[in-house]
């Protein structure tokens, strides 16, 4: 019986040891707005597709979140709510999540909508929210900002 009780918590540390090296390299990965591609406007709003690139620099341990919860903002002024679901990154790749949004015209203007369908410069966006990850003791927050990389 002692030898079961041991096993079980040799298990239960070694998972949770896997769990917060998975959490340290995912605070620890690089995360970039891979971009912003409108695919559908009409007379009241437009939908796009917002691509959110998250790289894992490690060489040995995947990264992995339960959730992201987020807003996106458009020149600073937030458009839309943004979630994904779970995933995981393999060491030394990136890998980029899709997310749909829809954004009324009167949320933020018709000259702006016109500049976003033009896929102009001068507008700027960001990706500001949260990443959840699952532990034996719950959920753990951890903030995120996703914006446009100048390399």
């Amino acid at each position: 019986m002692k030898k079961l009780f041991f096993f079980l918590l040799s298990v239960t540390f070694l998972c949770a040891c896997t769990t917060v090296q998975e959490m340290q390299q995912t605070a620890n990965c690089q995360y970039d707005l891979a971009g912003v591609e409108v695919t559908e406007y009409s007379l009241n709003n437009l939908s796009a597709d917002v691509s959110l690139a998250i790289t894992n620099k490690s060489k040995t341990t995947n990264a992995r979140m339960k959730r992201f919860v987020g807003k996106v903002y458009l020149n600073d002024s937030p458009i839309s709510d943004i979630n994904l679901g779970e995933f995981v990154i393999a060491p030394q790749t990136t890998q980029v999540q899709k997310a749909t949004i829809n954004v009324p015209f009167s949320q933020v203007g018709k000259n702006i909508i016109g500049l976003v369908v033009a896929n102009s410069q001068s507008v700027k966006y960001k990706v500001v929210g949260t990443i959840y990850f699952e532990t034996p003791i719950g959920e753990i927050p951890l903030p995120v900002v996703f914006a446009r990389s100048d390399k």
